[in-house]
């Protein structure tokens, strides 16, 4: 080594510094490639092991062709970096199916048979410039039976669920035979057929709930009328939506099924604001399904809608004529917190949206054990469900709230033994003829929501277009937790682990509880000073209606004043009225600001810092040295 200089020892190093790290890219390219380290919270870009199985399990070959225009790689490096996330993320599934499915990649260029092939399979395309360039950039997989699924188009708005929607079409084809479910409803679920209006043209009616859509991605439906004296021997689990005016036959119905083995997923609402012109938002005849849930251990409590204070739901209004924002406190955006975590059905899930949901007790005495899915707060508080029929005045509300420290169940899983809701079969025309049973033969499963708003499109769903179609994204995981409800129900639930993963809400926590109890003073605040308002307004209008015979206003030079002197206190009272408003937003948008600062910026001066000081520590320590 002393025969050169420190010349060519830098090249020498620099040369093998170049040839060690291509060695090792291509060693760990090699080796390395099934080795992942997921550090994200949730770990949303791990393969579940309980999905894993679903894949070992594929027993006839399925081919997955993606076809990917490079032109699209080219024109949107977002898009380049997607097609390497769906390519990885299938060929994981191809390793661990064992060689039963088989991932093919195309780049359909222009006026190539692939590019007729990916037309043949309904693909989308996407035009790319000015000269009628297109490209393509989706999913088309067969089963060896024929059956085919297809994603047109990988939208970067749903590429938080990239894994569900990948792992989901793998299922379908893997099992064609979908369970099924009996949906009893009596809210416009389904939607509505096309009626014609008073000039014979067909007019615009509800369509079916976008939940329903997701649903019928993994099950099979068929719609049960709420008058049934029997449910169908291929159901296998009911689905009821505010099932009301069920009679003793339907009653019974449903009773000897659940004893059966049966399963269930129950939605009951105390005011369904999603009814629309289905019915009444606080629905009809409840003693059906009341008689039924007692049975099996929980019922709803009458007429009682929950409110939670921290979960309330940020809502536009107008107040004083202008819009502005309230906390509603009967709409709740519900976190990981008030979820079991250690349930299947809601341990991955990051929200859930309700709205004026009812609440579930336990029914002393019961066999079955009752255990909490979704609950509130601390911070709940019960109120009459008659004050949110029709425009529920939301700052009252949250003026007048009062939390009561009690957590309330919003959810629950029902299970254990159970005994039949009736002494003996109903008598009538249809009833089954099967004997009758007075408790049940195994552990019944039942899952009951205090909510059917749960279920709305407005609550957990918002509409995007793109290439001039209507994408529905999802805001919230209230879909999420229906499918793995179902998917747990059947004992199959294989992909209920990959649920859950995109929707991710992060608020500034304790931006948010400032933010609620200074607008909480700010409340009582403006209450104080409308009602000054209000009496000063009267006092003026009380002066001015004295009149004369003739209808002219009597006023005297001291009523003159007067007047002038409470339009000057309403003046003021209005200035100190916009004053605390804006007092109120600015120490929230300070505070706001000092949070993001803190949370974005302190991080990296802090590092940044460590790094000058390390460096001044090193250097000291070298001087020290070489003077030694």
């Amino acid at each position: 080594m002393q025969r050169f200089d420190s010349r060519t020892l830098g090249i020498i190093g620099i040369v093998s510094a170049a040839v060690l790290f291509v060695a090792v890219n291509v060693v760990s390219n090699t080796w390395l490639r099934n080795l992942r380290l997921d550090v994200t919270e949730g770990a949303s870009y791990s393969t579940s092991a309980q999905v894993k199985p679903m894949f070992a399990s594929i027993k006839e070959p399925i081919v997955v062709r993606v076809y990917f225009s490079e032109a699209i790689g080219r024109a949107s490096p977002r898009h380049a970096e997607y097609f390497q996330r769906v390519r990885d993320l299938l060929q994981q599934y191809a390793e661990l199916a064992n060689g039963k499915i088989k991932v093919e990649l195309y780049n359909p260029e222009p006026f190539s048979d692939v590019e007729d092939r990916a037309v043949g399979f309904g693909l989308q395309a996407v035009p790319l410039g000015q000269l009628g360039e297109v490209g393509y950039f989706g999913l088309a997989a067969t089963n060896s039976t024929d059956d085919q699924q297809v994603i047109p188009f990988f939208n970067l708005e749903r590429a938080q669920f990239l894994e569900y929607d990948l792992a989901k079409l793998i299922y379908s084809l893997s099992e064609p035979d979908q369970p099924k479910i009996g949906l009893l409803s009596t809210l416009p679920i389904e939607g509505a057929p096309a009626m014609p209006n008073m000039m014979g043209m067909p007019q615009q009616q509800p369509r079916p709930w976008a939940v329903l859509g997701q649903i019928r991605d993994t099950f099979a439906i068929e719609t049960l009328n709420p008058g049934i004296t029997a449910i169908p021997a291929d159901i296998d689990i009911l689905m009821l939506v505010q099932p009301d005016g069920l009679s003793d036959a339907a009653a019974y119905a449903i009773d000897q099924f659940i004893l059966r083995g049966g399963k269930a997923l129950v939605f009951v609402d105390p005011n369904a604001e999603s009814a629309g012109m289905g019915g009444p938002p606080g629905g009809g005849d409840k003693q059906g399904i009341n008689k039924l849930l007692t049975a099996w251990g929980v019922r709803m409590v009458d007429g009682q809608v929950v409110g939670d204070l921290e979960a309330a739901a940020r809502v536009g209004i107008q107040a004083e004529g202008r819009p502005v924002a309230a906390d509603y406190v009967a709409w709740l955006q519900l976190r990981a917190g008030h979820f079991d975590t250690s349930d299947a059905i809601t341990g991955d899930l990051q929200q859930i949206n309700l709205g004026t949901s009812g609440v579930l007790e336990k029914v002393e005495g019961a066999t079955t054990t009752v255990t909490p899915l979704i609950s509130t707060g601390l911070q709940s508080m019960r109120m009459p469900a008659d004050k949110f029929i029709g425009l529920p005045d939301v700052v009252t509300l949250f003026r007048e709230f009062k939390p009561q420290n009690k957590a309330e169940i919003l959810a629950a899983r029902i299970s254990g033994p159970a005994k039949s809701a009736f002494a003996e079969a109903p008598k009538g025309e249809g009833i089954a003829t099967a004997p009758h049973l007075s408790e049940s033969k195994q552990p019944i499963q039942v899952v009951v929501v205090a909510d059917t708003d749960i279920l709305g499109d407005r609550f957990w769903t918002q509409n995007s277009s793109f290439l001039g179609e209507q994408v529905v994204v999802p805001t919230a995981d209230n879909a999420n937790f229906v499918i793995n409800a179902l998917e747990n129900l059947t004992g199959s639930p294989a992909l209920s682990a990959l649920r859950g993963r995109g929707v991710k809400s992060r608020p500034f926590e304790l931006l948010e509880s400032i933010r609620r109890d200074a607008e909480m003073q700010y409340r009582q605040t403006e209450q104080s000073l409308t009602g000054r308002l209000e009496e000063l307004q009267k006092k003026v209008s009380a002066m001015q209606v004295r009149e004369d015979g003739q209808g002219q206003a009597i006023l005297s030079d001291e009523d003159q004043r007067t007047i002038e002197s409470y339009r000057g206190d309403i003046l003021a009272t209005r200035r100190e009225l916009r004053e605390v408003q804006r007092a109120l937003r600015e120490d929230i948008d300070r505070l706001q600001g000092i949070l993001t600062f803190v949370n974005i910026a302190v991080v990296p001066i802090l590092f940044g810092l460590g790094l000058i000081v390390f460096a001044a520590v090193r250097r000291r320590r070298r001087r020290r040295s070489a003077a030694a």
